[in-house]
């Protein structure tokens, strides 16, 4: 994987990422370790390897230079606004695994309407003064390159606003033949799970601080 593709993603080792309005971004992506083991697919020892990989921009946005973004985004942790006609959110689609308990998460973010945009602030703003929200089941594209799949972006995905302090879901609709609509539906295995790790250059990265 190259280098200047691996800058545009984040790594973090969590089951949940929850989302409050108030917190920083530190706060809210902070790591935990899973349990020391030898992997069965590289013979290496792992500390523990990430359940999340999310990506700090939409990739349009990514791609812009340092004062692109300052005349053309507005964006924070959760939504983003491109020029003031393209809108995004940042949602999680989660991958449970099959030999193992728990989920692998991406962290995405999803090209909405409009409407859609400004529906999902105005639910964070409620949260924020303690007021609940129903749930709404929004419609979108992800905008973001997942390493390790053939194309996804552009991918039509449902996106469920839910609980309070939780990322949207993201859900690839029933009827898509796309690998993440099928991991999604039947899980991955450690294999997998590994495989895609290497596709983000997690193993590439850990090496480099050992030497």
């Amino acid at each position: 994987m190259q280098r200047h593709a691996a800058n545009r993603i984040r790594t973090v080792l969590v089951e949940k990422v929850p989302r409050t309005s108030s917190a920083t971004e530190g706060d809210r992506m902070a790591k935990v370790k899973s349990r020391h083991f030898r992997c069965g697919i590289c013979g290496r020892d792992h500390p523990g390897l990430p359940t999340e990989w999310g990506f700090r921009e939409p990739d349009e946005v990514f791609a812009l230079s340092y004062i692109g973004k300052y005349q053309r985004v507005r964006s924070n942790a959760d939504l983003c606004t491109l020029d003031e006609s393209r809108y995004y959110l940042r949602g999680r689609l989660r991958l449970p695994f099959t030999n193992a308990n728990g989920e692998f998460g991406w962290g995405i973010w999803i090209e909405v309407s409009e409407d859609h945009h400004d529906l999902y602030a105005s639910q964070i703003l409620r949260e924020a003064e303690g007021k609940s929200s129903p749930q709404y089941r929004l419609k979108g594209r992800i905008a973001n390159s997942i390493p390790g799949y053939r194309s996804t972006l552009g991918v039509a995905v449902d996106v469920l606003l839910g609980d309070a302090g939780e990322r949207p879901s993201v859900w690839l609709p029933c009827r898509s033949r796309h690998t993440l609509a099928r991991e999604q539906a039947g899980g991955i295995s450690t294999a997998r799970h590994h495989q895609l790790l290497e596709a983000c250059g997690y193993f590439e990265a850990e090496a480099d601080k050992t030497t």
